[in-house]
């Protein structure tokens, strides 16, 4: 035990001096006060403890908010919400099924600490060459007791109000808290006898997901009688020993006698980016050109343009595969969504009303966040085309001509995106009014547009103004990842607030409107010093 404290205590040293050194980094960054922090605060040694200080708090605090954001948007505000003519019996009872379909069922699929692959692991077993069984157990011990904490609090505060006492949220989260160090122990087993790292399988885990979240919400919808087994199965006094017991002894069997060295080997290797670097720079190179032979096949970019325009020509055409596949992919799921919807209207009309589905209006958001084509074609922008020449000032200073003539191409695509998922979203309401026309149809248009051009502007604007991406394609910025969250606090307020639609949908134009102009004076401003190579 005192050989895990002190891994432990490593492993947290290295954490927050990673966090301190981040800290000052972007901090000089900033508008006003970057200019009062100069490099020599790296140095400071004392500084830096104190620091040091707010960083385990602030990583303290962090966990324990997760913990918070799990229970209490995911778990207690749908009940909130969407629950109000149900007795105590049954919102505790939904509580406890929710509960289970994503702690106990998909937990137990897509999570292992031992088979993920992580930079904090990479850097202390390669290159600080501590051994992997000491550093995963110390992990393993860190990890657990953590969760266990966090989230018995957690459940206390946000459950309270369903009649969930201390002594019955800490015997449930201790119950799921060994059935996840089970889980590890059963991760680790398949790993050791078929060679599959589960986690890894995204295709397996994204369908898991999809079907425990269904299983989770269904309830909630009314349209399919989905019987709550989670709470049947949490409910059992017997079971829940059982799971206790069962995980104590995985743990004691993951604590003292497993040797880690070949599954940190195995997940600390070529997969990860930072662990093989040339190599996975080379193959890159590889796929480009061979991109490049298979997407220009007797295919010539417009002799009539020149400069940038050109430019951009040459790159659409010789990364075609590149720049169609995940546009293609994106009207794929759209129309496997308008079918899913068109057969939920037609065998569901009696359980169906127009007025009834107003309040998921705000899910419109989420799903252009996901959809809209940003992130992905900013990365393949830069590493196929911008990587080279942001080294030079005069591209830097000309970023508001390239930023115009891919807003315009960036904007295109959304935007038939957008029409797509607002015309399948007009089928199925259609069915459902029995082919009437009804008024929540145009402000459904307006916004789903609106959000398509949104969305355009502000992936691309990030991208120009704060350039997150590295030459090994990382991203390291907090304000970037900050920033890029907003579609989905944007969301969780329409979540939470409901608003009508037609007031969602001229917000939301609004916004778009603000947002459009402001990003051509911004670009022309700040880019030429912040579009830069990292």
């Amino acid at each position: 035990m005192p050989e895990i404290i002190n891994t432990m205590i490593r492993i947290w040293q290295l954490q927050i001096a990673i966090f301190v050194n981040k800290l000052i980094f972007y901090a000089q960054r900033l508008p006003l006060i970057g200019r009062m922090i100069t490099d020599r605060a790296y140095a400071a040694a004392q500084a830096k403890r104190r620091a040091g200080v707010a960083a385990v708090v602030l990583i303290l605090m962090g966990g324990l908010a997760e913990s918070f954001l799990y229970f209490g948007v995911l778990l207690a505000l749908p009940i909130a919400l969407w629950t109000d003519n149900s007795t105590a019996d049954e919102r505790l009872a939904l509580f406890m099924h929710m509960y289970f379909c994503m702690s106990v069922l998909l937990a137990g699929v897509s999570s292992a600490k031992v088979l993920e692959s992580s930079k904090m692991k990479y850097t202390i077993v390669r290159l600080m060459r501590v051994a992997p069984t000491r550093y995963m157990r110390a992990v393993l011990v860190n990890r657990y007791a953590t969760l266990l904490v966090y989230q018995w609090i957690a459940m206390m505060v946000t459950a309270s109000t369903l009649g969930i006492s201390a002594q019955q949220a800490l015997l449930l989260v201790g119950a799921v808290t060994m059935w996840r160090i089970l889980c590890e122990l059963l991760h680790l087993r398949l790993f050791r006898y078929v060679k599959i790292i589960l986690v890894k399988k995204t295709g397996l885990v994204s369908l898991v997901m999809l079907i425990t979240l269904a299983a989770a919400y269904l309830p909630f919808t009314g349209l399919i009688d989905v019987s709550l087994f989670g709470a049947a199965v949490l409910g059992q006094p017997l079971l829940l020993v059982l799971l206790l017991l069962s995980g104590l002894a995985a743990g004691y069997i993951l604590l003292r006698r497993t040797n880690y060295t070949d599954a940190v080997r195995a997940v600390t290797s070529f997969d990860d980016p930072l662990l093989n670097m040339e190599r996975m720079l080379m193959d890159l190179q590889q796929k480009s050109v061979q991109t490049d032979r298979t997407d220009n096949s007797g295919v010539l970019p417009a002799q009539d343009k020149r400069g940038y325009a050109y430019l951009h020509s040459v790159f659409v055409k010789r990364h075609r595969g590149l720049v169609a596949a995940p546009f293609h992919k994106r009207l794929v799921i759209i129309s496997v969504i308008g079918v899913l919807l068109a057969l939920s209207a037609l065998f569901y009309t009696e359980h169906l009303n127009v007025t009834q589905l107003e309040r998921y209006v705000s899910f419109i958001i989420l799903a252009m966040f996901q959809l809209t084509m940003g992130n992905q074609l900013c990365r393949a922008l830069f590493r196929h085309c911008d990587l080279p020449l942001m080294r030079y000032s005069f591209y830097r200073k000309d970023a508001l001509q390239h930023f115009r003539l891919r807003l315009r191409w960036l904007l295109g695509r959304n935007i038939l995106i957008g029409g797509s998922l607002a015309a399948v979203l007009s089928v199925f309401i259609l069915i459902v009014a029995e082919g009437r026309f009804h008024p929540i149809l145009l402000p459904i248009w307006l916004l789903t547009l609106a959000l398509a051009v949104i969305f355009t502007v502000h992936h691309l604007l990030l991208y120009y103004l704060l350039q997150p991406y590295t030459t090994d394609m990382t991203t390291g910025n907090p304000w970037f990842t900050l920033l890029n969250s907003l579609g989905s606090i944007g969301f969780l307020a329409a979540f939470l607030l409901r608003p009508a639609p037609w007031i969602l949908a001229l917000t939301v134009a609004s916004l778009t409107v603000v947002y459009f102009i402001s990003a051509f004076p911004l670009v022309s401003r700040y880019s030429c010093s912040r579009f830069s190579l990292k």
